[in-house]
């Protein structure tokens, strides 16, 4: 699957963890933003192209935060009509994340539901074992 993984800058170490289970497993991550500095116009049409072209988003929101960033990121995957799974209760504030295209699950659950989806569309992955 092509997946995307949001969450606020002072996160990416957590981000890169997901990022490097999720290649591992056979996934591709459609966008890297940890690498790159976060104050630039290419940043942001990078990112949201990142989005866009992901069969799903994982918004990783474990801490009460100001996310930005990550609200635009949501924003975009329910308006592309994606899969979207958020981990912890940081975003509880914002009304979009009680939308019912959005699935608040743990990233183990995260994780098994993307190994069932990746195994419906024919590719078998390895997520539980990485």
């Amino acid at each position: 699957m092509k997946i995307y993984v949001a969450t606020k800058w002072e996160n990416r170490s957590e981000a890169n963890r997901v990022m490097a289970l999720l290649r591992s497993a056979g996934h591709h991550i459609t966008y890297d933003w940890t690498v790159w500095e976060q104050e630039s116009t290419e940043q942001a049409l990078a990112d949201l192209s990142g989005v866009l072209n992901a069969d799903c988003l994982i918004v990783l929101a474990e801490q009460d935060l100001p996310y930005k960033g990550t609200y635009v990121e949501l924003g975009a995957a329910l308006a592309a009509g994606l899969t979207i799974y958020l981990v912890g209760d940081g975003l509880d504030a914002c009304l979009f994340s009680k939308h019912p295209d959005v699935q608040k699950l743990s990233l183990v659950q995260v994780f098994a539901d993307i190994q069932q989806r990746a195994t419906l569309v024919g590719r078998e992955t390895s997520l539980m074992s990485a």
